[in-house]
């Protein structure tokens, strides 16, 4: 049952329709280039995140949870995408390439437990920590792999500015948790929403939520400069290229 103002609902949904298309892009990129799209490590927790928010905290508790169960079997296509392409990553060391999916195996091995104890020793119901945790490393890691590789396989404007704007979506829906209520169902004025939102220090809206976001924000908005800028050197339109 939806407790959350519609506001909330509706942020909380932009930002999973976001993640949605970032996630199918990165699907089509990855069998057009025949590579994958998302970096390993990042994957590995994220497709732990969506498994336990989906399947073991809370199932179908609310429409967030709901629509993670999409997610993940996107995740799960990403994921076959690393088995079938990650041993001709030609930018990647012979170590890396002789034992990718062992390597693989173990990234999702070691990050699920983590993430899993995550959402309970830091009372993360809601996937706050852990959410914005692992978008916090896949921003970097998404800048690493543009850098590391020789060209723009598995990338595209539509996946960097979608994961940017989905992610942002998710701040705000965080935000409008503790502006609002269904007594309030909209905050009073602009000023209140960005005082209310800069100044919270308890759950779910944190100190350190708000600094991993802004982290988050800027990191991606480097990577779609970084990335058009590649696109633009390579002669690829960018919004040309889905």
């Amino acid at each position: 049952m939806i407790k959350d103002p519609p506001i909330v609902v509706l942020t909380g949904v932009l930002c999973v329709l976001f993640w949605m298309v970032a996630y199918v892009a990165i699907i089509y990129r990855g069998f057009r280039d025949k590579t994958y799209g998302m970096p390993l490590a990042a994957l590995g927790a994220n497709l732990s995140w969506e498994a336990i928010y989906s399947f073991f905290l809370d199932p179908m508790g609310d429409h967030i949870h709901a629509l993670s169960i999409p997610c993940f079997f996107m995740d799960l296509v990403i994921a076959w995408q690393v088995f079938k392409y990650g041993t001709h990553d030609r930018t990647a060391t012979s170590f890396a390439r002789k034992y990718f999916k062992a390597l693989f195996c173990a990234a999702v091995a070691i990050a699920f437990p983590i993430v899993y104890l995550a959402f309970y020793e830091f009372h993360d119901p809601l996937g706050e920590y852990t959410g914005f945790g692992i978008n916090f490393m896949m921003s970097f890691l998404f800048v690493a792999m543009l850098t590391r590789r020789e060209g723009v396989a598995g990338q595209s404007l539509y996946i960097a500015v979608s994961k940017w704007l989905g992610t942002l979506f998710a701040y705000i829906a965080t935000a409008l948790t503790v502006t609002t209520s269904n007594a309030h169902p909209m905050p009073d004025s602009l000023w209140s929403f960005v005082t209310g939102t800069v100044t919270s220090t308890s759950y779910p809206l944190t100190p350190l939520i708000s600094v991993l976001y802004l982290v988050v924000f800027l990191v991606d908005i480097l990577y779609i400069a970084l990335l058009r800028a590649r696109l633009k050197e390579s002669g690829i339109s960018p919004w040309r290229r889905f």
